[in-house]
């Protein structure tokens, strides 16, 4: 009578060995699908890329500027500090982060093919370089502005654009800005950043629809 019940003993723990073998190996299964599920959930998306401008800075650094747009003069809202019929520029560095860390503006261009020699602009009301083709370099954290690169006058600083259609202008310029002292440094650039002939096309920007 013992050995039966020894055999039978036998048969149910290899049955019981099994199902946990097989219910360990399902739930390794859940636990990978559940991690890849959540980076998914959790990966940053990032607006697509509009426009375009590789630029080498110091001939050793290269920024990859995927969000190039412009804007155009608008009485209602910039009448004070474009001049009439002029276009903006602006050129947004985004890392894989999705947040903005550098940008780049170009202000006051006139719409014509000719070169246009840029100016620092003084922030002061009246001043004349606040109608005046303009260029100004900025950091960034998260969205909140850290530092501001003047342009350096002293060293060839224009705007040559060679194609201007309603949605799109391509161009190329050239401009050297300095650090403007402020009382904390965030980011690790040096002093001066010297942009030499980096072309450009820069994509209409279309505010959302509220």
């Amino acid at each position: 009578m013992n050995a039966p019940s020894l055999y039978v003993i036998f048969i149910t723990s290899n049955q019981g060995n099994k199902v946990m073998k097989k219910t360990w190996i399902t739930f390794n299964l859940l636990v990978l699908i559940f991690t890849f599920s959540c980076e998914d959930e959790y990966k940053p998306s990032c607006p697509p890329p509009s426009g375009k401008m590789i630029a080498l800075v110091n001939d050793t650094t290269e920024w990859d500027f995927k969000h190039v747009y412009f804007r155009r003069w608008s009485e209602t809202d910039f009448a004070s500090q474009w001049a009439d019929s002029s276009i903006g520029i602006f050129a947004d560095f985004i890392n894989a982060g999705c947040e903005m860390e550098l940008t780049l503006n170009l202000l006051n261009i006139a719409q014509t093919l000719n070169r246009q020699s840029l100016v620092k602009v003084i922030r002061e009301d009246g001043h004349p370089s606040r109608l005046q083709p303009n260029s100004t370099f900025y950091t960034w954290d998260v969205d909140a502005l850290t530092e501001r690169f003047e342009l350096f006058e002293s060293e060839p600083a224009w705007i040559e654009l060679s194609q201007i259609t309603d949605e799109q202008i391509k161009g190329i310029f050239q401009g050297t800005y300095v650090y403007r002292q402020s009382t904390f440094r965030f980011w690790d650039l040096p002093d001066t950043l010297r942009f030499n002939k980096v072309p450009f096309e820069a994509i209409l920007l279309v505010p959302p629809v509220e």
